[in-house]
């Protein structure tokens, strides 16, 4: 129908970038025309691949790592790759279960989330010899893509220590399952040690998870256990709005009494009010650029085995300088 050769329509499904652009309209609506789609056993049967990418992510319950996948499944699709999704839930059996399901599947490579997992899994990776990527955490010891958490929240820190902030406390989410809060804690407990100080453990507020209850619920224990807290540094953007939202419920002014901080500049962060201070983290990006790699280790290409992405602090309304508050309590503050 298209009036070209079987060589030629392989070509306009497999590498349309070798066809000039009326030879692939002419198939590609001839395609279209017959309903045509290509077989994707077939395929894989002439390839030895099964064209497929398998990722297994820690959650899609608070969209964090939405921009990820879509940034994975772009540069999957641009090379004529499937991409396989599975969740684990911040548990690392879920994930070992989910790699385990993926390689019986034949997945040609893989992507994974951080560097806490069961040992069980690396020795599995080993033995099958399967290409994978670590994303969102960077390892020089692994192939990985990711960000350098602890500096990040130096950052944040330092932003609040200039601003006279001394009384601070910690909200976050999974520090005991994720690598990456450990490293943001670990940042946070860096730049204060640098100006002299320390974060006490009862200034370490555990959520208990990752959404705006979670934020509101530790914030409440905040106000209640130390009431004269001037800064408040959170594990992620949703936890902050929730803080907020509890600091607004009870009469607390935010920037003007207490400062509030996120990570990851999702979306709302900026639409809030006050517009959330907060990390960037550039994480479709890192899907993309993830993906791109395996590709590219596929085709027996040259990479580059690790690299960190840069993030950025972007200052908004609900941080300012310091003011002393009032507090019901005469007992003297500990910090």
């Amino acid at each position: 129908m298209a009036g070209v050769s079987a060589a030629t329509v392989s070509r306009a499904f497999n590498t349309p970038q070798q066809l000039n652009s009326e030879t692939l309209k002419r198939v590609t609506e001839a395609a279209q025309s017959l309903r045509y789609q290509p077989n994707g056993v077939a395929r894989s049967l002439r390839r030895n691949r099964s064209m497929a990418i398998g990722a297994v992510i820690p959650s899609f319950r608070h969209a964090y790592f939405g921009s990820t996948v879509e940034g994975l499944q772009s540069g999957c699709r641009a090379a004529g790759y499937s991409l396989l999704i599975a969740t684990s839930d911040y548990d690392e059996k879920k994930e070992l279960d989910a790699v385990h399901a993926m390689v019986r599947q034949g997945v040609d490579g893989l992507v994974l989330v951080g560097l806490q997992r069961d040992p069980e899994l690396q020795a599995l990776l080993d033995e099958s010899g399967i290409p994978y990527i670590v994303t969102w955490s960077y390892d020089e010891k692994l192939p990985s893509i990711g960000f350098n958490h602890g500096k990040a929240m130096e950052l944040v820190t330092r932003h609040l220590l200039d601003l006279r902030h001394t009384r601070i406390a910690v909200l976050m989410a999974f520090l005991r399952v994720s690598d990456r809060e450990r490293d943001r804690l670990a940042g946070i407990e860096t730049a204060l040690r640098a100006r002299g100080m320390n974060l006490p453990p009862d200034r370490i507020f555990f959520a208990g998870g990752s959404g705006l209850q979670d934020g509101r619920n530790a914030m409440r224990a905040v106000l209640q256990q130390h009431p004269r807290t001037t800064a408040v540094i959170c594990a992620n953007d949703l936890l902050a709005a929730g803080a907020i939202m509890e600091c607004r419920a009870r009469g607390v002014v935010v920037p003007e009494q207490l400062s509030i901080t996120g990570y990851s500049d999702l979306e709302f962060a900026s639409a809030m009010e006050p517009g959330i201070t907060t990390v960037r983290t550039p994480s479709e990006r890192l899907g993309l650029l993830a993906a791109e790699w395996l590709v590219r280790k596929l085709a027996g290409d040259a990479v580059i085995e690790r690299c960190e992405l840069e993030t950025e602090l972007i200052i908004r309304g609900s941080t300012g300088p310091a003011m002393k508050r009032a507090t019901r309590s005469t007992q003297k503050d500990p910090s």
